[in-house]
């Protein structure tokens, strides 16, 4: 072949090439653009699917689909942040057992008018059991696919949790339902307060026969000055008194309340307005304010009269005096002879108070058998002119009864403004301190007030009332201390009280025993712990083997010759045996009243009760009373006990108190055993019984019992 035919070949080799690189060039970029075209694609469906799945999560809805081929239904559940969407998949009858069976029919019902009828749409509620409660689902869905025969075979649509809707719906028909039925009458108004709606209880009121009568009018028409209130109305509620026009031109006090609510399918709000008749209480206020100032029985003033009284003084800024005036001997009055004869003394005394000479005296009564009386432009000094001469004409009362003639006195405590106080509570306080000191010197005194007074007799009277309490709430608590064997078994119990108070924390008894007695609360104490031991052998018979329990009685009850009587009732009363209780009882008796004493422990023995002197040797020994009177136990007081263990004197003394009761065949209880350099020493005395720290403290019933061993029945 030529040179140029050679060459003439390769050029067009080198253009067919060079046609194929272009072709090539152009499919990879065509084909790049379609790729990216494809991508792009790709990336926005994912997109708008994401968009989707957010929309049916901030829908609450969930995405299901029935598929007739395989018979299943698909439920697709969405969430925020995660990726992954929940599938579930199930056969329809397998979620029904999970549909609430008043539910089933017509959920079944609806489904076969979509299903083979021609109905597109699906719309129904119905209950599913989630874990151990229903909830109220909505089903929507429509048909997609149908085939020859006019059968659905495919449906898709969504569902939703809608019970906080149904739970909102049954309180709206509650809340309308409690309005028609409400016996007060009520209304609904307008943003502009015209009457929308009112129940039946308004149209009584109203004396109309239908509710259309009322619809329309402004609340200016039924409520005097209604715009002054309506003009406070905002998100609060508000109430307030008001009169009422009726037809009948009779105006009724009314109580009105006004508040305002708002839904989320009305724009404007509306506002509810309850009314009531209010007209009969405020005459019943009106009398009883009046009779509240007056004391019915003396026709004195009250404590509210007086508050009123010493308002208008303590303004005034004058100079006042004001006595405290307590009753010496009414409560011996009042409960021998009668409370008639109680109230017929009081009116008495207020008529002598009345009378007393003086000017512009007020007299009040302050409850009970005390009284205030107010002396205006009265000092201290001639206070106690007029408290004397108060005094005076009360013990020269003659109170003539049917057994005797009743004789009265009185005690006066006096605090004057502005020396002894500024306020009316202050001045109260303190000439009620004053009084108080005044009685405790005796009958017929007068005391004024100095300074610190109040304070200290604030605390034993606060400490007395907190006990009083305490007693009429059977607050005292009771614990038990064991008595012991020479060998450590238990044998017996004493009840020892207690108190906790929430003023004045752990009262000790050296402390409230003392009061107790003082005033006459011991008897109380005492009749308690007798009906608390009784309930403690209660429950020892039930579940452990008896033992006697001791109870400390006071002397002052002890004399009372209703005592023995009172105690055996109370044994009866629990189905205890008296042989079962030991009571305890000081030396001190014997020398407040020999023969009493005798008598009453007389009685008590010959009602089976045991008896036990207490603290023998703490002072003075009654040694003649051991033979005159046969005690079951003597209980030896601790300060017998001390430094016998080594000093020989003590020894002695102890071993021969011991000799001489063991000759008087008297059961003995050596108190205050702590050490265990005493217990040879007791052993070889041969005490009966010890008691002391050294084997436990005072503790609840509860500890005491477990201490017990269980009873053995037969």
């Amino acid at each position: 072949m030529s040179e140029h035919g050679e060459s003439k070949e390769v050029s067009s080799l080198k253009r067919r090439l060079n046609r194929e690189k272009q072709a090539r060039l152009q499919a990879e970029s065509l084909l790049t653009e379609k790729s990216e075209a494809l991508f792009r694609a790709l990336q926005e469906s994912q997109s708008t699917e994401k968009r989707l799945k957010l929309a049916l999560w901030a829908a609450q809805e969930t995405l299901w689909e029935w598929d007739a081929s395989s018979d299943r239904i698909s439920i697709r559940a969405f969430s925020l942040h995660d990726v992954k969407e929940t599938i579930i998949e199930s056969d329809p009858f397998s979620l029904l057992t999970y549909i609430h069976e008043d539910d089933i029919h017509y959920l079944q019902f609806q489904w076969a008018l979509v299903l083979h009828c021609e109905q597109e749409h699906l719309e129904v509620s119905f209950r599913y059991r989630h874990k151990a409660e229903y909830l109220w689902m909505r089903l929507r869905g429509r048909v997609l696919e149908r085939n020859a025969f006019g059968s659905a075979t495919r449906i898709v649509g969504t569902t939703r949790d809608i019970t906080l809707e149904r739970e909102a719906e049954q309180s709206f028909h509650l809340m309308a339902s409690a309005f028609a039925s409400s016996r007060e009458p009520m209304l609904v108004l307008s943003a502009g307060f015209t009457v929308t709606e009112c129940n039946n209880a308004f149209l009584s009121m109203l004396n109309l026969r239908e509710k259309s009568e009322c619809f329309g009018w402004p609340l200016s028409m039924l409520l005097a000055d209604a715009d002054e209130h309506t003009d406070r109305l905002n998100e609060h509620p508000i109430r307030f008194e008001t009169r009422l026009k009726v037809t009948s031109k009779k105006q009724l006090t009314v109580d009105v309340s006004l508040a305002k609510f708002e839904t989320r399918y009305q724009k404007k709000p509306y506002i509810i307005a309850t009314i009531r008749d209010v007209s009969e209480r405020k005459l019943n206020e009106t009398r009883l304010k009046q009779m509240a100032l007056y004391d019915p029985l003396t026709g004195l003033f009250n404590r509210n009269g007086l508050n009123d009284v010493l308002k208008h003084y303590l303004q005034g800024n004058s100079d006042f005096s004001l006595l405290f005036v307590d009753l010496d001997g009414f409560k011996l009055i009042n409960d021998g002879a009668g409370h008639e004869s109680g109230d017929r003394c009081l009116k008495e005394v207020a008529k002598v108070m009345e009378v007393a000479p003086a000017i512009n005296k007020v007299v009040t009564r302050w409850g009970g058998d005390e009284f205030i009386i107010i002396l205006p432009g009265s000092k201290p000094e001639t206070a106690v002119n007029f408290a004397h001469a108060i005094i005076t004409a009360i013990e020269g009362l003659t109170l003539e009864t049917q057994d005797s003639d009743l004789a009265l006195s009185a005690s006066i405590g006096i605090a004057s403004y502005p020396y002894h106080g500024t306020t009316a509570e202050r001045l109260i306080q303190n000439a009620d301190a004053a009084m108080y000191l005044a009685k405790g010197r005796g009958k017929g005194q007068i005391s004024v007030y100095e300074d610190g007074l109040w304070e200290s007799v604030k605390a034993k009277v606060s400490l007395l009332s907190d006990l009083r309490k305490a007693i009429n709430q059977e607050a005292l608590e009771f614990y038990v201390q064991g008595k012991y064997d020479l060998h450590g078994v238990l044998k017996g119990g004493e009840l020892l009280c207690r108190w906790h108070s929430s003023l004045h924390g752990n009262v000790p008894p050296d402390v409230f025993i003392p009061l107790a007695e003082e005033n006459k609360l011991d008897f109380h104490i005492g009749l308690l712990s007798l009906h608390r031991a009784c309930e403690y052998l209660k429950e020892l018979d039930a579940e452990r083997e008896l033992v006697q329990l001791a109870v400390n009685i006071s002397v002052n009850q002890l004399l009372d010759p209703l005592f023995p009587s009172q105690a055996a009732a109370i044994c009866r009363e629990h189905n205890i045996s008296p042989a079962l209780i030991e009571v305890e009882l000081t030396e001190s008796i014997f020398i407040q009243d020999a023969e009493r004493a005798i008598e009453a422990l007389s009685l008590l023995r010959n009602k089976g009760f045991s008896l036990a002197m207490d603290d023998f040797g703490s002072g003075f020994s009654a040694l003649s009373y051991l033979r005159m009177f046969s005690f079951t136990t003597v209980k030896l007081d601790r300060s017998l006990l001390k430094d016998i263990h080594y000093d020989q004197k003590a020894l002695a003394l102890f071993q021969g108190i011991i000799a001489m009761l063991k000759r008087l065949e008297i059961q003995t209880v050596a108190e205050g055993v702590e050490l265990s350099e005493y217990l040879p020493i007791l052993r070889d005395a041969g005490v009966d019984l010890l008691q002391g720290y050294y084997f436990d403290k005072p503790s609840p019933f509860r500890e005491f019992l477990i201490k017990l061993p269980t009873r053995v029945y037969d």
